[in-house]
C-alpha cells in the first residue's frame, strides 16, 4: 500500500488576508488566500481549504467501506454569467480535491480526487444577506474513487455525473468548520463502463475546520 498523501496536498501557502475590491475591468491577476472573510472573495482569487470526512461510506465491489477522509480542497473565484455581481455572485472552478483515508481496521486505503480538470466550474458561492452576512456555497465536482487493498492491486472507479455538496449556513468564506451536505449518492463505474459497480454512499464532510498547512 503506497503511503498517505498529505491532508494538504492540493492546498497552497496561505496568503494575507482579502478585503472589498471593486470588480477588475480586465483578467484579475492570479491571487491565492485562505483567510476566511465576510465578504466575497475578488474575482480571480484562488481560495484552499482543509476538508475532512468523517464516517465516510463508500461502496466498491470488494464490499461497503467506512473511513474518515482528511484532505482540501482549492477554488479559484469567476465571474457568474448568469449573475454578473461578483459582490453577490460568483462561479468556483475546482482547481484541486483531494480526501484519503483508511477503514478502521486499515484493511482498505480509500482516495476521492478530482477527475482531471474542472472545465465547467459549475460550483457556486451567493451572499444571501450582507447584514448580517450569509451565504450559500453549492459545490459540484467531478470524481474518481481509488480503492487499494494489501496484496491486491488498486482499484480505480469513476463518477459518470458530478457529486454535490451544498452548505446553506455560511457566515464566512471559505468556511470555518462548517458542515457541507451529500445532496445525493454518486454512481461508480470502472473504466469505460455503463454499469455501476460502487458508489459514493455518504460523505459528511466539515470544512475549514483546521490551519492551512503548505
Amino acid at each position: 500500500m503506497r503511503l498517505m498523501v498529505s491532508a494538504a496536498a492540493v492546498l497552497l501557502t496561505a496568503a494575507p488576508a482579502f478585503g472589498a475590491v471593486d470588480p477588475p475591468v480586465g483578467p484579475a491577476p492570479h491571487r491565492t488566500t485562505s483567510a476566511s472573510s465576510t465578504e466575497m472573495p475578488a474575482v480571480g482569487t484562488e481560495v484552499p481549504s482543509n476538508m475532512t470526512g468523517p464516517n465516510s461510506v463508500i461502496e466498491v465491489p470488494q464490499g461497503v467501506i467506512t473511513a474518515d477522509l482528511t484532505g482540501g480542497i482549492k477554488q479559484k473565484a469567476e465571474i457568474n454569467p448568469h449573475q454578473p455581481n461578483p459582490t453577490r455572485s460568483l462561479l468556483l472552478r475546482t482547481t484541486g480535491f483531494h480526501l484519503e483515508g483508511t477503514s478502521p481496521d486499515r484493511e482498505f486505503l480509500v482516495t476521492i480526487a478530482l477527475k482531471g480538470t474542472d472545465t465547467l466550474a459549475e460550483s457556486s458561492l451567493r451572499m444571501t444577506s450582507a447584514h448580517p452576512p450569509r451565504f450559500v456555497e453549492h459545490d459540484v465536482i467531478l470524481v474518481t474513487v481509488t480503492v487499494e487493498r494489501r496484496d491486491e492491486p488498486p482499484l480505480t472507479l469513476e463518477a459518470h455525473a458530478p457529486l454535490s455538496l451544498t452548505c446553506t449556513g455560511l457566515t464566512r468564506f471559505p468556511p470555518a468548520a462548517n458542515r457541507f451536505d451529500l445532496t445525493q449518492p454518486v454512481d461508480l463505474f470502472a473504466p469505460g463502463s455503463t454499469v455501476p459497480v460502487g458508489r459514493i454512499r455518504a460523505l459528511p464532510t466539515v470544512r475549514g475546520a483546521g490551519p492551512i498547512t503548505p
